[in-house]
């Protein structure tokens, strides 16, 4: 029977980390407080209407609840989730990009730039590869609470979070770009639906099928949060439970990609700028040496006067 490794709270940050890449994904246990997911909801439900909250997706459909731009809605899910100090320091040893968001940043050299001598004396930039690092920063892909309705029948089929990347990206050899977060809102149980994950799926050639021995489910007390990487195989459970099953969902991903959810639409300026530097930053306020700057705009804060980019 497969399983996730679990780790506590207090857990060595590069345990957890080897445990996701090893495995595809790992579970922290009572991360948070039940009361802090109690008042998330309470936001979330303060600021967007049942009504609006239906699934009508084939991911999500009618019976089960999604609010999406949970960053505009729930300031506690932004400042006491999406940017928790033990996520971050995960995420920072799995992505590697070259300014981190837990541990001070790198001051390593950056990859040799070189300029190279042309025939007819003009020059060429040559880059040589910089195998420490897989991107220079990352942001928030998708900040989701994603409910599976009681008594709901039919599990949510299988995928890959490079999904939405496919058939553009393929199969073509990228390190690792995702790492996704499913926090429990309420209690996971295989009753109500916790989230199946496929253990090992992450190392799988895409036309592999699963095994029924092959899934587990990550069954979890409020308060965790389960993570996992860019190929495992992952969905929502069916669920034969009288209540619904909460979770808030929030991947982040290399800044060499588009965000999933358009955080800039979602998040105004005038909110971005009321929360921590490590929440605008991970919204996407910020940009890399190359990517995503603003003329006359800081490069660690674009809704800031100061220099970016390469004008």
């Amino acid at each position: 029977m497969a399983y996730l490794e679990e780790f506590g709270k207090t857990a060595n940050h590069n345990d957890i980390a080897a445990a996701l890449i090893k495995d595809g994904g790992t579970i922290i246990n009572d991360l948070v407080s039940p009361d802090l997911m109690d008042a998330i909801k309470e936001q979330i439900n303060s600021a967007v209407p049942l009504a609006a909250q239906k699934g009508n997706s084939d991911l999500w459909p009618e019976g089960n609840r999604t609010v999406g731009a949970l960053c505009s809605v729930s300031s506690l899910f932004v400042e006491e989730l999406m940017v928790h100090e033990t996520i971050l320091a995960i995420v920072d040893r799995v992505l590697r990009p070259q300014r981190p968001m837990f541990e001070s940043s790198d001051s390593r050299p950056k990859p040799r730039l070189a300029i190279e001598d042309l025939e007819d004396g003009g020059t060429q930039l040559v880059w040589s590869n910089d195998e420490r690092h897989n991107c220079h920063h990352y942001t928030a892909g998708a900040c989701i609470m994603l409910e599976v309705g009681a008594g709901r029948e039919e599990p949510q089929y299988l995928h890959r979070e490079n999904a939405i990347y496919q058939p553009y990206l393929g199969q073509a050899s990228v390190p690792e770009f995702i790492v996704s977060t499913m926090w429990a809102g309420s209690d996971f149980t295989e009753e109500n639906g916790a989230t199946r994950l496929v253990p090992g799926s992450h190392q799988w050639p895409e036309e592999r099928i699963a095994k029924s021995a092959e899934i587990c489910q990550a069954e979890m007390t409020k308060g965790s949060v389960v993570l996992w990487l860019s190929r495992t195989l992952h969905g929502a459970a069916k669920s034969t439970s009288q209540t619904n099953r909460t979770g808030y969902f929030c991947s982040y991903i290399v800044d060499w990609v588009r965000q999933e959810e358009n955080q800039y639409v979602t998040v105004d300026h005038k909110t971005a700028l009321s929360y921590s530097d490590n929440a605008r930053k991970i919204i996407g306020y910020r940009c890399s040496d190359t990517l995503g700057w603003v003329k006359g705009r800081d490069k660690d804060n674009l809704l800031i006067p100061g220099n970016s980019g390469q004008l």
